[in-house]
């Protein structure tokens, strides 16, 4: 009766990812797509997870430089904020830790480079400072000498050790480093900081007006009653951030980060599982890839910390490309969203936006590698169809990921239920027997459990067989479709 071919495939409790699009790592720029293809080779993971950390990251090296335009009223950061969800055992730390090495590296080399004229700058700063104080004491001190001072003060050119990376940091701390550093990379494994936002740490009142502003360089101020006031005229912070299934859940559930449109803001990445296939004897990334990945990051970042300029410059698309973009607007993204998109509006309104954005950062990267400069040439259809590519991608990730929000707790329980089956590799089971290895606060009692089994069998999970026992007491039965296993 258990035999697999009288059993057919169960129903998904939920939407299944493994029937999701493939990240089209053939969209990326060369550089980009071979270390995405090494370390998901080096790693044995989906390359999704190393192409997303990737692409959000190296958004960081054109934030607040330049912008896409659409149409002239409508124009879009350089900014992708990205939100990889994997169970502890998908190897999200090495990825992570590969595809940020050369940021790391950069700013602690820069640092090194430039600390005589970072001490020459605070020292400057320090002594008319001093100054100044002991000017104020005076009681025959003029308002004029006082203003020359603070004016010698205010035309100092400050130089600070720099960030590019951020990890655990407070909403305060981020302020303060943004206004060091314009725009900021917010990198980690663990997306549990955001907590930091939600009200960790402020009585629980959430703080998000940063993350929200940062993501399309929204003028900020910030005002303290201990410190003076500090105007963000441009902040932008590029996220690329990992997280466990339970940080997500917990994420998307949160009302002020899903009213405030944070959860809207984010590109959402599943990767698919390799576990129980994977080897450790994988080749580690080859030295001319991540050396040619280094040096590509470099330059770029070369180019952003040198550039005087503090207007952003703006992409365009040729003509073909611009008409193609029209086109897919109207009669596609549109209809997404009354169909596909249509329990998701909030992230679909921003979709188009996406597109726009990932097609600046592709030719970029691609100028970059040809040495022209972007401005001046225009984005063709071949970015704008590889940039349609991964915004694909994504679209389907964030239905998927949406779609997790929904689900009730009688899923959960049945979830429940089946993983403690897979841990046991049970083949067939007494109802009771079952009911006492799952027992939990999940279930009230035995009739609530049996709604469970209900549930398992309706969606082909599970076959109950009863019988008569002594005393005429009925016996149930379960069988476990083999299907479970594969």
């Amino acid at each position: 009766m258990n035999e697999s071919n009288s059993w057919a495939e169960p129903t998904p409790l939920r939407s299944d990812k493994s029937a999701l699009m493939n990240f089209p790592v053939d969209a990326l720029p060369p550089i980009l797509r071979e270390m995405a293809l090494a370390v998901a080779d080096s790693t044995s993971t989906d390359v999704s997870m190393a192409g997303t950390a990737i692409f959000s990251s190296v958004s960081y090296c054109f934030s607040g430089m330049y912008r896409m335009c659409g149409k002239y009223d409508h124009t879009e950061p350089l900014v992708i904020d990205s939100l990889t969800i994997a169970e502890p055992s998908f190897r999200k730390s090495p990825v992570i830790a590969m595809v940020k090495r050369p940021y790391a590296d950069f700013v602690s080399e820069w640092n090194e480079q430039h600390k005589d004229d970072i001490f020459r700058s605070q020292a400057e700063k320090k002594i008319l400072t001093t100054q100044l104080e002991k000017l104020e004491k005076q009681k025959d001190v003029t308002p004029e000498q006082i203003a020359d001072i603070q004016t010698q003060i205010s035309s100092l050119k400050s130089v600070e050790f720099r960030r590019i990376v951020v990890d655990d940091i407070t909403p305060e701390s981020l302020v303060r480093q943004l206004a060091i550093n314009g725009t900021l990379l917010m990198m980690s494994d663990e997306a549990g900081m955001l907590g930091n936002f939600s009200g960790r740490y402020s009585n629980n009142i959430p703080n998000l007006d940063l993350l929200l502003k940062s993501w399309n360089g929204e003028t900020y101020i910030s005002d303290r009653a201990t410190r003076e006031s500090i105007i963000l005229k441009k902040p932008y912070l590029s996220i690329c951030l990992a997280c466990q299934p339970y940080v997500f859940d917990s994420l998307i559930d949160n009302t002020a980060f899903r009213g405030s449109g944070l959860i809207a803001r984010l590109v959402y990445c599943f990767p698919k599982s390799n576990i129980g296939s994977r080897r450790y004897d994988t080749a580690p990334v080859p030295e001319t890839v991540s050396e040619n990945y280094k040096n590509l990051i470099y330059n770029l970042l070369h180019i952003k910390f040198g550039c005087s300029n503090s207007m952003e410059l703006y992409l365009h698309f040729d003509d073909e490309a611009f008409r193609e973009f029209v086109d897919f607007y109207n009669n596609h993204i549109e209809k997404l969203l009354i169909t596909e998109m249509t329990f998701c509006k909030d992230w679909g309104g921003k979709y188009h936006g996406l597109i726009l954005r990932i097609c600046g950062i592709l030719h970029c990267v691609i100028c970059f590698l040809k040495n022209e400069n972007p401005v001046e040439v225009r984005v063709g259809t071949t970015t704008l169809c590889n940039a349609i590519s991964i915004a694909e991608y994504y679209r389907e990730q964030a239905v998927y990921a949406y779609s997790l929000s929904d689900v009730d707790t009688a899923t959960v329980k049945a979830e429940k239920v089946l993983e403690k089956i897979k841990s046991k590799h049970i083949q067939n089971i007494r109802q009771n027997d079952l009911y006492r290895l799952c027992r939990c606060t999940l279930f009230k009692n035995a009739q609530d459990f049996a709604e469970t089994v209900d549930m398992l069998e309706e969606y082909g999970y599970i076959r109950r067989i009863t019988s008569t026992g002594a005393n005429n007491k009925t016996i149930t039965d379960i069988i476990i479709n083999p299907a479970v296993y594969r």
